[in-house]
């Protein structure tokens, strides 16, 4: 008899959804994009964190020509800006000297390979990032170089092949077509931003640099005013605490580099970035507040129309807490719906962003699975829309039997 019973409470629920459809399908659809856009935002930003916190790891300060310290740690960290000039090596090698600093990765570069940068680094920078060789060996004299993973797949690239960079560090006609690289080495893909780099000893950029294009005034001017060889920046490590009081200013105020915080840039950039996605926030609670309104109104119309049938269903032997039960399960159910197509469409507007951002920045976002965060907001969403059917359901239990029945 009980299972009877349940049976039939949940053809009237499914019942009283169709009988406007239009109505449900509005409502589930406010849900679901309110817990979509919230949960979009929630996952990418604590994604975009967790990137730049792991880029960031190990790196104290960077070093590089005088400019922006947000250009510098953008350029020079996540590649997603041009340098804001060159350092010579000469002023390089006596900081590296200084007894506060643990360690010293050098930079260089000017050229692309195909829109990626060529780096003129030490090995010292793919062990900072964890690189792990797929095939090959690690570059040991110059123009040799190191593919990233998702360079070498982009291109087919394999170990003892040739390939031709271009000034500049955006994909250009300008091609070296007379210095030619020769790839020694595939690193795995680890989500890094090696991942995306061409990578080959300081030595490969300064000998392709060495000679400037004569056709190109605007570069043999430049070296002629700068004949000693330079760096792009150095990435540093820090010996002990006491370096970073000393060492940005030291460096700011007595030589022609400038010195820029990572940590400090970056939480200056996540606190503008903050503002737009603070906007999208209050966007998507705005969204489940009016789907909550809506929800409501269409429940307590749903009752006012049905009151006929509410009290038929008294008669039959329905009580009034079976009456309550029947809308508040209305509302979860709808709840319930929206909450679970908002989930799905959660994942699927976060793999679309993080596919996005890799297509225009080169970040690589790993999309998450639904875990805790999913069951918080669907709870939430099942509590919000109890809130929006209570006053409908008490409304449906207090039907007068026989005053509704008598005016019909």
């Amino acid at each position: 008899m009980n299972k009877t019973r349940r049976v039939s409470l949940c053809r009237l629920v499914g019942a009283n959804i169709a009988y406007k459809p239009l109505s449900a399908v509005f409502n589930i659809a406010l849900l679901s994009v309110g817990v979509a856009v919230i949960l979009t935002i929630l996952h990418v930003n604590g994604l975009i964190d967790n990137r730049f916190s792991r880029d960031l790891r190990g790196i104290d300060m960077v070093v590089s020509g005088k400019g922006s310290p947000l250009q510098i740690i953008l350029a020079n960290v996540f590649h997603l800006d041009i340098p804001t000039g060159n350092i010579p090596v000469s002023e390089a090698k006596k900081l590296e000297k200084n007894p506060l600093i643990k360690s010293a990765i050098p930079l260089a570069y000017g050229d692309n390979y195909n829109g990626h940068r060529i780096v003129g680094t030490t090995p010292d920078y793919i062990a900072h990032f964890e690189g792990q060789l797929s095939n090959g060996r690690i570059y040991s004299a110059p123009m040799e170089v190191v593919v990233g993973g998702d360079v070498a797949k982009k291109f087919h690239l394999t170990i003892g092949e040739k390939i031709i960079g271009a000034h500049g560090l955006v994909n250009s006609d300008d091609m070296h077509t007379d210095f030619p690289y020769t790839i020694v080495g595939v690193l795995k893909s680890n989500g890094s931003i090696l991942d995306r780099l061409v990578l080959t000893p300081v030595e490969s950029v300064w000998h392709v640099h060495e000679h400037p294009d004569e056709d190109d005034p605007e570069e043999v001017a430049y070296k002629k005013a700068h004949p000693e060889d330079e760096l792009t920046a150095l990435l540093i490590t820090y010996k002990s605490p006491l370096a970073a009081a000393q060492l940005p200013r030291m460096v700011n105020n007595s030589s022609s580099m400038q010195a820029a915080s990572p940590a400090f840039e970056v939480a200056r950039l996540t606190k503008l970035m903050g503002t737009g996605q603070d906007i999208l926030s209050v966007f998507g609670y705005l969204l489940l507040a009016f789907s909550a309104f809506s929800l409501f109104i269409a429940l307590y119309n749903a009752v006012q129309d049905r009151q006929y049938d509410i009290a038929l269903m008294r008669v039959m032997g329905l009580t009034k807490s079976g009456i309550f039960g029947l809308v508040l399960s209305e509302t979860v159910l709808i709840g319930l719906i929206g909450s679970v197509v908002g989930v799905l469409l959660s994942q699927l507007f976060i793999r679309l962003t993080a596919y996005w951002i890799y297509i225009q920045k080169g970040l690589v976002l790993s999309a998450p699975i639904p875990g805790i965060m999913e069951i918080y907001v669907m709870l939430s969403i099942l509590l919000i829309s109890l809130m929006a059917g209570l006053i409908p359901a008490m409304i449906a239990r207090k039907t007068y039997i026989i005053r509704t029945l008598t005016k019909l």
